[in-house]
């Protein structure tokens, strides 16, 4: 009967639109409310190896080669979405690729997952527009700052920074998304980036 009950939970991971699962995920996914009974479970597909850790309270389902970066990103830090550096490397923006995952959060943090050594930087947004939704893609599994806000969130970070190309920006949404900050730098520079731009 244990049996049973254990193959059910696997297989309601491997239908699951998901690949990366936070405790809370399992607890909701497998209705399980005792935590005894759900670390209990989380134990025993660990020890099958259906059920891998890449985290502290991080778990995946398949094999860690085949897993999104971005999905991790995300379970690591919630809430939090991608943006800054990966982000504009994503949309084009810079030709510059870099290995960390960079993301937006309510707290500046840096963590490695443990099974690939892979670093995770998450920057402090203020929470007024960590909140704004504006310029932010749903991906289902992941959020990803759009161009005209992955833009807006690194010129927060790092004034002056360059980017490579800009012909896929919608001018008047990054001038909008620039004003969410109520920042006076960020918006000047917006502002200079779209005239150079227009000239």
């Amino acid at each position: 009967m244990m049996i049973n009950a254990n193959l059910k939970k696997i297989e309601q991971l491997l239908v699951s639109s998901q690949v990366v699962f936070t405790v809370q995920d399992l607890a909701i996914l497998w209705k399980v409310s005792n935590k005894t009974s759900l670390y209990s479970n989380i134990r025993y597909y660990l020890g099958t190896g259906r059920l891998k850790k890449i985290h502290k309270g991080v778990y995946v389902v398949g094999e860690l080669d085949d897993i999104n970066s971005f999905e991790v990103a995300q379970k690591l830090i919630i809430p939090s979405y991608i943006s800054h550096y990966t982000a504009l490397a994503t949309h084009g923006i810079i030709f510059q690729l870099y290995s960390s995952i960079h993301s937006m959060a309510l707290q500046s943090k840096q963590l490695t997952m443990f099974s690939k050594n892979k670093k995770f930087v998450y920057h402090k947004l203020k929470e007024k527009v960590f909140y704004n939704m504006l310029g932010i893609e749903d991906k289902k599994k992941y959020l990803i700052a759009g161009p005209e806000r992955a833009i807006c969130d690194s010129l927060y970070l790092a004034s002056g920074l360059a980017f490579d190309s800009l012909k896929m920006i919608d001018f008047d949404l990054l001038k909008k998304v620039s004003k969410i900050y109520d920042n006076k730098r960020l918006e000047a520079e917006v502002e200079r980036i779209i005239s150079l731009e227009r000239s």
